[in-house]
């Protein structure tokens, strides 16, 4: 059944909830090209975008969170947003297939990645480098507070799984051929971050962890401020 609210009861009956999309780089050519998929046409959310793999942060991601031992980028990456880290990895290997993974020294069992529990994996956040935030407007019939991150298609390892098929058309793009895609607004301002990243050193290992864009709406309209992804965040 399809889920229809008007802007008022969107905005009175949808949370705001957690989720986490990553943006992978293929550096490989002269002109480094992304990885987008198209939402279904009879999903609530955003239908028949085009959008970077991502999707909700779950319980499983928190509880792995907090017993976790593997580094994150930044090495001092606020502990709140540990599971986004998490749950990027994660929807990325259910909706493409591919594995940012480590060679597991314990066996990897966790019901929710059960490919990296077939393949001796654990999961590697060290790979994903955080890009911006951005919260969902009010009055949408959904709303996400989402962590982007970016991650190098160097860093997937040889291991693949079955996608789930929550994306369609899965493919490559440079920046300039996305841009001409059905995009959300958001992804084409994210797409705007990805260029300067690519510009910038911070795309190497050397990344620090500097301010990175957060959007938001508020009462004047859309908003772009600069955050740290080190120290505890705040919901406008």
């Amino acid at each position: 059944m399809t889920e229809t609210l008007s802007s008022a009861e969107a905005a009175s009956q949808s949370g705001i909830r957690d989720a986490a999309c990553v943006v992978v780089i293929d550096h490989s050519k002269p002109e480094p090209t992304l990885l987008m998929g198209r939402r279904h046409a009879d999903q609530v959310f955003l239908p028949d975008k085009w959008v970077f793999p991502g999707g909700r942060v779950d319980a499983a991601d928190r509880t792995l969170a907090h017993t976790f031992d593997g580094p994150y980028l930044p090495h001092d990456l606020a502990p709140e947003l540990r599971p986004f880290a998490l749950a990027a990895v994660r929807e990325l290997c259910e909706e493409t297939g591919m594995l940012i993974g480590s060679d597991a020294t314990e066996h990897h069992h966790n019901e929710r990645w059960p490919a990296f529990t077939a393949a001796g994996y654990a999961p590697a956040p060290v790979h994903l480098y955080p890009l911006a935030r951005a919260i969902t407007p009010p009055g949408r019939v959904r709303r996400y507070d989402t962590w982007f991150f970016t991650a190098s298609r160097s860093a997937v390892a040889n291991m693949q799984s079955t996608p789930d098929g929550e994306l369609l058309d899965l493919n490559w793009f440079t920046l300039d051929d996305a841009r001409k895609l059905d995009l959300p607004n958001i992804t084409r301002l994210v797409l705007d971050d990805v260029s300067m990243r690519l510009q910038s050193t911070s795309q190497t290992t050397d990344f620090n962890g500097g301010e990175l864009p957060f959007y938001y709406a508020d009462a004047c309209g859309l908003q772009r401020t600069l955050i740290s992804c080190t120290m505890p965040q705040r919901t406008p």
